[in-house]
């Protein structure tokens, strides 16, 4: 093979260069083989049931009907879309495979999206984690997430957006681990066409790009990827697809977004104002009222200042919940039916007055006790996630230690998406742990790296790990 061959998605599913386990590929293929058996194992439940589960998962009705509407509508299809209340991305990647087969040809193309996700994960694990079995298990802790197991199940977003974040950043770590002079920029278009779709599916992914790129810029081991074309491309190609539909929306509508629904910005802070108000007693004002209206930051913030220890309280909580939620019910609850209450149990036990008395009354609930130690389990992952993040983070903004590429850039966004989640956290009107969904496999990998790594770590530049002698 000539250099310059062989870079992109063989960097991640290659070992001839000497940085896999042994074995990973062939882990790699268990991995895949167990996800595609666990969901073709449960496909039978979502037929017997008529697929009752199928819009189950947020929005699933809205998004249902945005679907079929899309897949039967007449006349223009930009006016069609336009003047849809959601992004094009939450129902274009849907529309094709419901107008084929209905909801069994959209579920069989989320299970083959998980099973390439859960392979990806694996390939990366063997390459970044020095443990023999690395892709195993990181591959499995991944595939049987609750979340992983019940949204390929389910029309969410996550179960489209999250497998494209996953090949986005196998195909990040490739381009940057590529030898110099090589055709490693495809590897980079191809991650900015993966994470430009995820975009256009959830727009709040786009802050990831910005925030990845100031960390970049403070890491002077990873500088030097912003001397050449391919983190620019990655940016560009990214950005496209929302930015070409703001411009399309604007023009059409006269109105700068990207949607005018219930999805948008400025809608989240009015729900959010609403909510936070409601729960500690407070009567709203009358802007915040219409369910199909929107506010300015400037006049969340004027709600926030006149109320300022029931947004704090709001603020600690949805940052708890977005790290420390288990996700559990997202099988026995929103998958499986248990215990589900149509009404909102969610707002009922995280937001109203009475959490307390709505938490008691369910203490020997199992949905409840199940969810209760996920979370227990899930925050104290998130808070050596965090810690490691900041230790090692640090480290390598001082210059005082240096991992291989793959290590560095794999650092840089896991903090960068610990970012993206806690402020996408405080801007929607209800923080849930799905919001974590796109960046758990980045969380999963940086983790296991961060604990293999926690006896020889900082090390200073010039030994093992840092010269590449030892790349994990």
């Amino acid at each position: 093979m000539r250099s310059g061959q062989g870079v992109g998605m063989n960097a991640i599913i290659g070992t001839a260069n000497g940085h896999g386990s042994p074995g990973a590929a062939a882990q790699a293929r268990l991995v895949a083989l167990a996800t595609l058996l666990l969901h073709l194992s449960i496909l039978p439940y979502d037929i017997a049931t008529g697929f009752r589960a199928f819009t189950w998962g947020d929005r699933g009705i809205e998004r249902l009907r945005m679907v079929d509407g899309f897949a039967h509508a007449r006349g223009s299809a930009v006016a069609w879309m336009t003047d849809a209340p959601v992004v094009p991305g939450e129902y274009l990647f849907a529309w094709g495979p419901w107008a084929l087969a209905g909801p069994i040809g959209v579920i069989l193309v989320q299970i083959l999206l998980a099973t390439i996700a859960a392979w990806l994960v694996a390939r990366i694990a063997g390459r970044v984690v020095p443990w023999p079995r690395a892709a195993l298990g990181c591959g499995l802790v991944y595939a049987l997430l609750p979340q992983n197991i019940a949204f390929p199940h389910q029309l969410v977003t996550e179960a489209i957006a999250t497998p494209f974040c996953v090949a986005w950043l196998a195909l990040l770590l490739a381009a940057v681990s590529g030898p110099v002079r090589s055709g490693r920029i495809l590897a980079f278009a191809a991650a900015g066409l993966c994470i430009g779709i995820a975009i256009l599916i959830r727009p709040v992914i786009v802050a990831m790009l910005p925030i990845a790129y100031v960390l970049t810029l403070l890491v002077p081991a990873a500088r030097a990827q912003l001397r050449g074309p391919g983190l620019y491309v990655m940016a560009t190609i990214g950005l496209a697809p929302l930015l070409l539909w703001t411009a399309i929306f604007t023009a059409q509508t006269g109105q700068f977004g990207y949607n005018k629904g219930s999805a948008n910005f400025g809608w989240n802070l009015r729900s959010k104002a609403l909510i936070t108000e409601r729960a500690n007693g407070i009567a709203p004002p009358a802007d915040l009222l219409p369910d199909d209206g929107g506010i300015s930051a400037g006049r969340f913030f004027q709600e926030v200042a006149l109320h300022k220890p029931a947004f704090a309280r709001a603020f600690l909580l949805d940052a708890v919940t977005v790290f420390g939620r288990g996700n559990s019910t997202k099988i026995s609850v929103d998958y499986l039916g248990i215990d589900r209450d149509p009404t909102g149990w969610r707002q009922k036990l995280l937001y109203a007055r009475d959490a307390k008395a709505s938490r008691g009354s369910n203490t020997l609930n199992p949905v409840y006790v199940i969810e209760g130690l996920a979370s227990l389990l899930t925050a104290l992952f998130f808070a050596f996630c965090a810690w490691q993040a900041a230790r090692i983070g640090v480290a390598l903004v001082r210059g005082t230690v240096a991992l291989s590429p793959e290590c560095t850039f794999l650092t840089i966004v896991a903090s960068a998406w610990l970012i993206n989640v806690f402020v996408s956290a405080q801007i929607v009107n209800e923080a849930q742990g799905r919001l974590r969904n796109p960046a758990e496999a980045a969380f999963i990998l940086f983790a296991a790296m961060a604990f293999a790594l926690r006896r020889h770590f900082p090390r200073p530049v010039g030994s093992g790990i840092a010269n590449g002698t030892h790349t994990p």
